[in-house]
């Protein structure tokens, strides 16, 4: 209540009706994420729903809910454009793309008296763009393509509305192409609008895409009879084209709206980018560097950082050594002293040597006392700074470690509780890569055991301490404490095991599940690639032959580019399987290093020779891993396999087709790879 009392009385005082507006919508902002915190399970399970219930935000009473596509279309007036999003509506990383590559945000640049200009754009609002990261794909999303198609786009961007009104006279049907539900899955698009894509819903992918697909002229309101000039005279009949001059040249036939439009007895090949996951991925586990680990990624490095327990035992053994100094050049005076005392009282004749061995006798007594009494003190001062300092240090890391090895465990699978197939693929980009986790998790695990180690190496120094009196009690200690240590050691790293090895497993289904979800449909398109390739079309956007006006000349240039980009798109999920396997086989073979540790000890406490257990764990260790590496390789070779009956062969074929076929054109340009 108090929240919505100082609400009300803040918008009360505003100045006028736009900072009122501006305190409402700051208002509504901050109230729904206090509800994200608080009601965050329900708001994940409503997913697009949430959209659904704020598009009404700002909208007029006599505006319907839902319509149609071209009703929705018809609703639209530059002013609305220009009014504020709400925030989900606001276009997300992956719709601006296309805006930030073709026309940089400060190319629109409204004037200032202009009562229709839009904040978002004319200041620069640097909150819209914090999300931002650059396409990695070669050619716009499919969405972006297709989603306008059928809607009037009169003063928006621009669009392809003069092809409706020809589809409408001629009857030639619509090239929209329909995705499935887990085609959308794998789609560089950002969350929510895949969200929605997902569940039927094309606004705020509509929305969305019309800011990525602005260009310098979208800024400025249109009246009735108004056009941008990229469209201007092309709704008239035996209007010039706009084309460029060298685009002409080229075009096998004057401009018509064909062109523009899809022929669909050319092959659609779009697919081979939208399709696939995005590549190359924003945060790829192999550089271990998203920013969501980042917090964790750093109490890991402080957690291995042993300088300040290095620091203390080395000002321990330094003054240690001085004590020793001192206290051994003491003992050397003070026998000295009196050997030179015995000496002088025999030849003056007031000591018989009877009497000068029994006080050589008394004096050596008291030295071994005063070397105890040092040993003494050595000790408790070992104890005092280094053991009860270091002590807590160190179990107060392996308590914060164990902690955080809990917390990222629980995270492994983030979509765990999610048990529909057609969740959005973020991997590498929104969240972070499970072998991202899992290696992170691995350097947590390898910490925790540095820590282990270095509180068992404490205790043994402290034990080590010249203590004559228990010498041999602390000798048959240390043995069976040492191998205590080395089995707990190898039982924690064969837990580890059995947590790396359930989830690398998971991991791999999960990608072979995805590389399956998609190789086929992949495989149909470049099934239906002839090899005599004369004859053979395909659909190109139109925005590829502005960039690339020798696709005029040769299209086959723009397929062999997307078989690339589709290769290793998708070659992501054998590396993915093929990374999960390699790091399962260095936990395997740290079991092995920690199994002949505690053999070694076992057997050096029964009185083998040393060397002798040496040599023979070594020959263990070293077929152990010979083992290991041969089941790792077979592994491999079946997912590489794998890849290639599936898709890599096939798409090798056909490029290496393309590439020469290019080559006999003359079409081959030596940097296509």
């Amino acid at each position: 209540m108090l929240r919505h009392k100082a609400f009300a009385k803040k918008e009360a005082a505003a100045e006028n009706d736009a900072e009122r507006v501006r305190i409402f919508a700051e208002f509504i902002v901050n109230e729904s994420r206090l509800r994200r915190e608080r009601y965050s399970s329900a708001i994940d399970a409503m997913g697009s729903e949430i959209l659904e219930l704020t598009r009404d935000l700002f909208r007029p009473y006599s505006t319907p809910r839902r319509e149609s596509n071209v009703s929705r279309s018809s609703d639209w007036t530059p002013e609305s454009s220009n009014a504020p999003m709400s925030p989900a509506m606001r276009p997300h990383r992956g719709t601006i793309v296309t805006s930030l590559r073709d026309n940089p945000p400060l190319q629109a640049e409204p004037s200032s008296g202009s009562p229709g200009s839009s904040p978002a754009v004319g200041k620069g609002d640097t909150n819209h763009w914090n999300g931002y990261m650059p396409s990695l794909s070669p050619i716009p999303s499919m969405s972006v393509s297709d989603v306008l198609d059928g809607s009037d786009s009169r003063g928006r961007p621009s669009s392809r509305w003069w092809e409706v009104s020809q589809e409408g006279s001629t009857g030639t049907p619509s090239m929209r192409l329909e995705r499935s539900k887990r085609e959308s899955k794998y789609m560089g698009m950002p969350r929510e609008l895949r969200e929605a894509l997902q569940n039927g819903d094309p606004s705020p992918l509509s929305s969305g895409e019309r800011m990525s697909t602005a260009g310098p002229s979208d800024s400025k309101s249109y009246g009735a009879d108004e056009y941008p000039p990229e469209k201007v005279g092309w709704h008239e009949q035996g209007a010039a084209s706009p084309q460029p001059q060298h685009a002409i040249a080229r075009s096998p036939a004057p401009f018509s709206p064909g062109i523009i439009t899809p022929n669909p007895n050319h092959l659609d090949v779009s697919r081979l980018v939208t399709l696939p996951p995005p590549y190359p991925r924003h945060h790829p586990a192999v550089n271990n560097n998203h920013p969501d680990l980042s917090s964790i990624r750093t109490v890991v490095r402080g957690l291995s950082d042993f300088t300040e327990i290095e620091a203390t035992k080395e000002r321990f053994t330094k003054s240690s050594a001085q004590i020793r100094d001192d206290n051994a050049t003491a003992a050397s005076k003070r026998r000295n002293s009196l050997r030179a005392n015995i000496q002088r009282e025999i030849s003056g004749g007031t000591m018989s040597y009877s009497d000068a061995a029994k006080i050589e006798e008394t004096a050596e007594q008291s030295e071994q006392q005063r070397t105890k009494d040092a040993s003494k003190e050595e000790f408790d001062l070992f104890q005092a700074q280094v053991v009860m300092p270091l002590n807590d240090l160190l179990m107060d890391r392996v308590s914060r470690a164990t902690e955080i090895f809990e917390q990222l465990r629980s995270k492994l699978f983030v979509d765990a509780q999610e048990q529909s197939p057609n969740l959005t693929q973020e991997e590498g980009d929104e969240q972070p890569e499970l072998l991202e986790k899992l290696t992170l998790l691995k350097w947590i695990f390898e910490a925790r055991e540095q820590l282990h180690r270095e509180l068992f190496d404490l205790l043994s120094d402290l034990r080590s301490l010249p203590q004559e009196h228990a010498e041999t009690f602390f000798s048959e200690d240390a043995v069976k404490r040492k191998m205590t240590f080395e089995q707990e050691s190898l039982k924690r790293t064969e837990d580890f095991l059995d947590i790396i090895e359930e989830n690398v497993v998971r991991g791999v289904e999960v990608q072979l599940s995805a590389f399956w979800d998609i190789a086929p449909n992949l495989s149909r398109i470049t099934e239906k690639v002839p090899k005599d390739l004369t004859s053979f079309n395909i659909q190109i956007p139109a925005a590829e032959y502005e960039e690339n006006p020798a696709y005029y000349d040769f299209p086959m240039q723009y397929l062999y580019s997307l078989l690339g980009h589709c290769e290793k798109s998708t070659y992501q999920f054998i590396e993915s399987q093929t990374n999960l396997l390699c790091l399962l086989h260095e936990v395997k073979s740290g079991v092995t290093l920690a199994n002949c540790r505690l053999m070694r000890t076992q057997r050096a406490a029964q009185g083998e020779e040393a060397d002798a257990v040496d040599r023979e764990l070594k020959e263990v260790e070293k077929d152990e891993e010979a083992r290991l590496t041969d089941d790792l390789k077979e592994k491999v070779r079946c997912v590489e396999e794998l890849w290639s009956s599936a898709l890599g062969t096939e798409l090798k074929g056909v490029r290496e087709r393309i590439a020469q076929f290019l080559k006999e054109q003359g079409g081959w340009e030596d940097d296509a790879e």
